[in-house]
């Protein structure tokens, strides 16, 4: 499935396409890019996984007359994805001599998200600087695609692309402006019956719902659910900081809309075989055996999810009308850029994409090639595996927002498959490796800032300091910062803290309630406010005995929060500003600061 030893394509420059995924995106666009090198000439001798190339003289014999093109994702604060961090591991040995890969050709695309503004493509980065360093030749500079742009990474990429292809000298690919090869080739069995067994995806486990409980009242404004899954009798072990990757379905009646637009019934049964191999090992573990065409549906595309502009350009090659082909042509280019505005603006999705241009209806076997996957959300776990054993604990908001161009309510995917999952249904989860560092010593404070549902994983952390303190392990102080909108609906676990409180794991919470009287109006308090506040909990814990401190919320809230830390140790803990900021620098980058944002 990763290409083949020998170079496919036509005579033009050799390619080694490396990627590095956690969530299978940056796979997904890795492979699409080895197609679209293939319609140009080029040879793609492998794509893979950049852990394949964890042994460096295997890169080097692979690199021979080649372009390496690495393709990698951020995860959290500059971490590695899980495909990737044995690769980083190999070629960032000190042992490694300076010319160990000298004469290697390489460039590199890295995806991340500049809201963590401290280590935006950072994975990238490093591999990008190391390479170099070995003695590659960097032949193009490193492009960047970011989740914040208005084409989420499909901007830098159609950015960086020409860049690429002039680089390699690649021809221009033949075009006539009609359907691409498919990936997939379907044979649909009209009379046969099948049951179907839920779709896993690679590394995922079934896990059953236990509890779905919102914890705000019903007439409020947002909806926080308390989200329980039941891991009694899996192979799911996960330690104290991970998060969980789940795989989230689409409604039924989301899915009976599409089968009808696209004239498919989905009680159909299918035979799917991967053409190419230019797909994910996500379809080829999915169509190892038969589907039914709702699964295919429901499980598996994303085509209720936000749309991009190359799907435009897919989907025009399938209209029939003369004037909707232009329009979906024109979308995916710079002149259609107030078109695509409205597409955006509106929230909408791929389907509704596809409602808007009713010619264009490509058959199922260009449906899976063209529309992409549904991408799995990471939630932070709120429990410890010690505390509760048998279950793992989510603190989930069902996201919602208003589209720009007409204030309509939209809920995301995800969470709107989340607030209609039964208890009893099952779920795909992975267990997905955390950022966290916790200190050695169990006496070591730990100061905590937990704004909104970021409050999930520092319950996990209570959990585990009451599990440890009842084993007779002696726990030092535990301090919460928790900051969120009203203290009436949204002080979540309240009885829980009191409890931790009593059991004398948890030495202070102090809150910080943005909407609540007597200060608002006018005045809102955050977070940063309260730690202004009560200085000394910084300085008594973090200051005086080097304890951790951990940030978990929205990271717009980051810059006001580490300049409260350097504030209370500049003024209460006497440093002042200039040895303050020193300070804070060595808290940041020496182990001892955790962040996890969205």
């Amino acid at each position: 499935a990763d290409g083949s030893a020998a170079a496919k394509g036509g005579s033009g420059q050799q390619l080694l396409i490396l990627y590095g995924t956690d969530t299978g995106v940056t796979e997904g666009l890795a492979k699409k890019f080895s197609g679209m090198c293939l319609e140009r000439g080029l040879r793609v001798t492998k794509t893979c996984d950049l852990d394949e190339m964890s042994e460096v003289d295997d890169l080097v014999a692979a690199a021979k007359d080649c372009v390496v093109v690495v393709m990698c994702s951020t995860c959290g604060h500059g971490d590695f994805p899980q495909n990737a961090s044995l690769f980083w591991s190999a070629i960032s040995s000190p042992e490694l001599a300076g010319n160990a890969l000298a004469g290697m050709k390489f460039c590199v695309f890295g995806m991340g998200d500049r809201s963590y503004a401290d280590s935006f493509c950072e994975a990238a980065k490093l591999i990008d600087r190391r390479l170099a360093e070995l003695g590659g030749t960097k032949v193009l500079a490193m492009g960047i695609g970011d989740d914040r742009d208005e084409d989420k990474w499909e901007t830098g990429f159609n950015t960086w692309l020409p860049d690429f292809w002039s680089c390699v000298k690649a021809a221009e690919p033949a075009d006539d402006g009609g359907p691409r090869a498919p990936l997939f080739e379907v044979k649909l069995h009209e009379d046969a019956v099948l049951v179907p067994q839920q779709i896993c995806p690679p590394g995922a486990t079934l896990l059953e719902v236990g509890e779905s409980r919102r914890m705000t009242p019903e007439d409020y404004e947002r909806d926080i659910r308390h989200f329980s899954l039941i891991t009694k009798g899996q192979d799911f072990p996960f330690d104290l900081g991970d998060a969980v990757a789940i795989y989230y379905e689409n409604l039924k009646e989301d899915v009976d809309a599409a089968l009808q637009h696209f004239g498919l019934v989905g009680e159909h049964v299918a035979t799917v075989t991967c053409v190419s191999d230019n797909v994910s090992d996500r379809h080829r573990r999915a169509f190892e055996k038969r589907v039914t065409v709702r699964q295919v549906f429901t499980e598996m595309l994303d085509l209720f999810g936000r749309p991009t502009k190359s799907f435009c350009a897919d989907l025009a090659r399938f209209a029939s009308n003369a004037a909707e082909k232009r329009a979906l042509q024109r979308m995916a280019t710079a002149e259609g850029a107030e078109d695509w505005k409205k597409i955006v603006d509106a929230s909408k999705t791929f389907f509704d994409v596809c409602k808007q241009f009713p010619s264009a209806k490509p058959p199922l076997d260009q449906i899976l090639s063209i529309v992409p996957l549904t991408k799995p959300r990471l939630y932070s776990i709120a429990s410890s595996p010690f505390f509760a054993p048998g279950v793992l604990d989510l603190t989930i908001v069902i996201n919602q927002w208003k589209a720009a161009s007409d204030g309509r309510v939209v809920t995301g995917a995800c969470t709107r498959f989340i607030q209609r999952a039964p208890v009893g249904s099952k779920l795909a989860c992975a267990a997905v490796v955390g950022t966290f560092k916790f200190p050695k010593e169990d006496t070591v404070p730990m100061v905590m800032v937990g704004l909104g549902t970021g409050i999930a994983p520092i319950r996990s952390f209570m959990q585990d300091k009451l599990y440890k303190k009842k084993i007779g392990i002696a726990t030092g102080p535990m301090v919460v910062f928790y900051g969120c909108r009203r203290e009436k609906e949204e002080l979540f676990y309240k009885e829980e803290w009191e409890m931790f409180r009593k059991e004398g794991v948890l030495t202070e919470l102090v809150g910080a309630f943005q909407f609540d009287k007597p200060h608002y109006p006018p005045k809102m308090v955050f977070v940063s406010d309260k730690m202004a506040d009560r200085p000394e909990l910084i300085t008594n814990n973090l200051l005086d005995v080097g304890g951790f401190f951990y940030m978990c919320g929205p990271a717009v809230a980051t810059p006001s929060v580490q300049k409260a830390l350097k504030s209370a140790v500049a003024g209460a803990g006497k440093l002042g500003e200039e040895r303050a900021e020193k300070w804070l620098q060595e808290l940041l980058h020496g182990g001892r600061y955790s962040e996890e944002s969205y």
